[in-house]
């Protein structure tokens, strides 16, 4: 599974021991592939053409950097310790990208504010974050779409469910599995 995760650079001097233990956990977590502003590497996801483009702009690539590992993993990890605006940014980029994302804090449980599918948070401690993780990236390994279902629809059947889809703000594919989640979570 591919994982992205960052924290709040403007955070490094109060949670740095935070960001290195998590990275430490995230590590040590058997097949994974993780892409990280704390590593370094997510830079290596921009194509070296715009990475010349925007070098004289430090804040963009950083940001176009965060954009496309976004879009690469499978589910997102924020440490969110030291709130931050951009961070916010990331976490709303992510959920509209459909993937899983765990923000986590040392100082609260943002899922008590914030209810939405793909939204886990925790607030955590050095005992408590590996379970929380190991929970996280269960979750999102059972979610993740491995499965391919070809289905045949009359054309109103189509048309229904693309203008639900559109209404919802979701799609089609993603109304119709909201829909087979229902029925799975209220028999």
């Amino acid at each position: 599974m591919k994982i992205f995760w960052t924290a709040s650079h403007h955070g490094k001097s109060s949670y740095q021991k935070n960001y290195d233990l998590l990275g430490k956990i995230l590590d040590a977590q058997p097949g994974l592939e993780i892409v990280a502003t704390e590593k370094g590497n997510y830079l290596d996801l921009v194509p070296p053409t715009i990475r010349t483009k925007l070098a004289t702009h430090p804040q963009k690539l950083h940001y176009e950097a965060i954009r496309r590992g976004i879009l690469w993993a499978d589910a997102v990890v924020i440490e969110m310790s030291h709130e931050d605006f951009q961070l916010g940014h990331e976490a709303t980029l992510a959920i509209q990208a459909k993937k899983h994302v765990l923000c986590l804090s040392v100082r609260e449980d943002f899922s008590q504010k914030i209810d939405h599918r793909h939204f886990h948070g925790a607030k955590y401690n050095r005992s408590t974050i590996e379970e929380q993780i190991e929970n996280f990236l269960a979750l999102a390994q059972k979610d993740l779409l491995s499965h391919r279902f070809n289905l045949f629809l009359t054309s109103s059947q189509e048309q229904f469910l693309k203008s639900k889809g559109q209404e919802s703000g979701q799609g089609a594919s993603n109304y119709l599995r909201s829909l087979i989640d229902f029925a799975r979570n209220n028999p």
